[in-house]
């Protein structure tokens, strides 16, 4: 903990000496700090909705298109892991897809849901699903692929069949595949959610905000304000995803 904080103060004073020393030209640390905890709560006059409002936006869209994304993606990756067959047929189509960022099919979204309410915002939770999706997918396939054949063979000599070792084996040694892969796909949707929202007019959400700001003149304590939410909350889910982990991984 006090290396976090010592990383933190180090990068703060780093901030100052630049801006002083005119290597960069920002608004200083309190200035930012002081407008972040403004814009926190009150409501900026030209998109009339605070820094939080708009952050709530954002996660309600990350939270909406991860956990369909997981929902799908671990009990797909623990059937492309326990089974080779399942492997070989599906993972032709993930490693086409799989490299096409998620950002090139905006357009394609908004086709897709051109005929929907709120098409905006439905294309940009699938766009945070295909972010979450295929990190979750790889990480789970691993690791229910990895599961120790020696205890599945001795599963087999007591009679167990397919269902048991899937349940009792195959499953809990997939668990931390399925944990790291979460973290990953939450990172990489909330990456997702923020630049989907600069492209897009959606009204709302922390990426909408900062491009906001820089339209309207290139306001830098908005702008870095909501640079800082950003990485907060991204620091915060990792860290979320890291406890539960940690508690649910004990006997490891």
């Amino acid at each position: 903990m006090r290396l976090k904080i010592l990383a933190i103060v180090t990068l703060i004073l780093f901030w100052y000496f630049a801006v002083l020393l005119g290597f960069l030209m920002l608004p200083l640390p309190h200035q930012v700090a002081e407008r972040f905890l403004i814009l926190l709560l009150t409501p900026e006059p030209v998109l009339g909705k605070n820094l939080l409002q708009h952050s709530i936006s954002s996660l309600i869209r990350v939270v909406s298109g991860s956990t369909v994304a997981f929902i799908i993606a671990v009990p797909l990756g623990i059937l492309m892991g326990w089974r080779a067959s399942i492997d070989t047929f599906l993972s032709t189509v993930v490693e086409v897809f799989r490299p096409i960022p998620p950002l090139a099919w905006i357009p394609l979204a908004y086709i897709l849901f051109a005929g929907f309410t709120n098409p905006v915002q439905l294309a940009q939770i699938f766009l945070v699903f295909l972010g979450a999706f295929f990190p979750c997918l790889l990480s789970t396939r691993e690791f229910a692929r990895a599961t120790d054949r020696n205890l599945i063979e001795m599963a087999r000599a007591f009679g167990a069949g397919d269902a048991s070792i899937l349940r009792e084996i195959v499953i809990p040694s997939s668990i931390p595949g399925i944990l790291s892969g979460i973290r990953i796909g939450l990172g990489i949707g909330w990456m997702t959610i923020v630049a989907a929202e600069m492209l897009a007019t959606s009204g709302s959400g922390v990426g909408y905000f900062v491009m906001v700001m820089y339209e309207v003149g290139g306001r830098l304590e908005e702008i870095i304000s909501g640079m800082a939410m950003i990485g907060l909350i991204g620091y915060l889910m990792n860290e979320i995803v890291l406890i539960a982990e940690r508690r649910l991984l004990r006997w490891r």
